[in-house]
């Protein structure tokens, strides 16, 4: 949805870049907004239904931030506000077959998932290149009416198919809910028309608070937040997302396993410790900050950032001293922290930043 062609396209680069097989199977798909990130589960998932040992790298990515760039000279108060919703962003899943190597685990079981074109909506959704070569979105304002009337029956039928297949799923009172986060009022029509409280929604809320609208990468990401933070004991995910069409994607989850959960504390620690990046340096620190959460478990993570925070104080309280003595500190460029080696011999990815100025602005 980033808003131009692009030939070769995404799926060979990515290929290349990675280093995987000249043979590997590829599907490149683009236009279909804000529900491409459960589409393409979708379409992991039928591949992996029929081969047991498939692996499916799901990948989305929206430079939504090119619809800005290509604006008509004359913009009028809707083409900005479109233009303005949207957040560049990328999220990406892997999807197996049923027979998993030694040292892999799935998170969830995909038990169904359903695509629904919602009819006489076409209108509500516009997105296209002009003939000048400008990119105009249309977002008509009953869009999130339109979906909310026709997401009853959807999830209706999602259930029914689930159930067709042997599945066992509960209410939809008792599911979790990882919504596209469109916005507000798009929550909360998929709520009323779920029947639901915010609180089944909290992955959504939270993902769309912090971040926006990311577009058809909010679907992954949102369920892993919904993975790795929300933690209140229900085992069923009911993800919905809605794109130009107007259509509805659904998928119905099990959970199998969770991965290490990142809790609050260790949220906060991690705030804390980007914080004191400068702005040239946030973006490298949050890649190092990922990386160690997702090769720690949350109590040794949270020990590292706590060690991190301590030891970064305990130099600030120092410099604080020193100056009111009239002494100025000399710094090293002091990069890395001490590398630790974990209980497998994987060393940590922490790292602490150059001491930023005591002007710098904060992330």
């Amino acid at each position: 949805m980033t808003g131009a062609m692009h030939s070769p396209t995404i799926d060979i680069l990515l290929t290349k870049r990675l280093g995987l097989s000249c043979d590997v199977e590829r599907t490149s798909i683009e236009g279909m907004g804000c529900l491409t990130g459960y589409r393409l589960l979708n379409i992991g998932r039928q591949i992996a239904k029929g081969n047991p040992n498939a692996r499916v790298l799901v990948v989305e990515g929206d430079l939504r931030s090119a619809i800005g760039n290509s604006l008509p000279d004359h913009a009028g108060r809707a083409d900005i506000v479109a233009a303005s919703l949207f957040r560049d962003a990328a999220s990406a899943a892997v999807v197996s077959g049923e027979k998993l190597a030694e040292g892999e685990s799935a998170c969830y079981e995909l038990i169904c998932g359903k695509s629904r074109i919602v009819e006489d909506t076409e209108h509500l959704v516009d997105y296209r290149e002009l003939d000048c070569g400008e990119i105009r979105l249309y977002l008509h304002k009953e869009l999130p009416n339109a979906v909310g009337l026709a997401e009853p029956a959807f999830i209706k039928a999602l259930i029914a198919e689930a159930r067709a297949s042997k599945a066992d799923p509960p209410e939809v009172t008792e599911m979790d809910i990882a919504c596209h986060t469109g916005g507000p009022r798009v929550l909360h029509e998929v709520a009323k028309a779920a029947d639901a409280t915010d609180e089944q929604l909290a992955a959504s809320w939270a993902v769309m608070k912090a971040h926006g609208n990311l577009s058809g990468a909010s679907n992954l990401s949102v369920l892993d937040y919904q993975n790795r933070v929300v933690e209140n004991g229900r085992q069923w995910v009911l993800c919905l997302a809605m794109g130009p069409g107007v259509c509805i994607e659904g998928l119905l989850l099990q959970r199998v396993s969770s991965p290490p959960r990142i809790t609050e504390s260790l949220l906060r620690l991690v705030a804390r410790f980007v914080s004191r990046a400068s702005d040239t340096e946030e973006e490298a620190i949050e890649q190092r900050v990922l990386r160690t959460l997702r090769r720690s478990n949350s109590e040794s993570a949270a020990n590292i950032f706590e060690a991190v925070l301590a030891d970064v104080e305990e130099e600030e309280e120092e410099e604080e001293q020193e100056e009111a003595d009239g002494i100025t500190a000399s710094h090293t460029n002091d990069t890395l922290l001490p590398q630790k080696e974990d209980e497998e011999g994987k060393e940590s990815a922490c790292w602490r930043p150059n001491r930023p100025s005591p002007t710098h602005g904060g992330a």
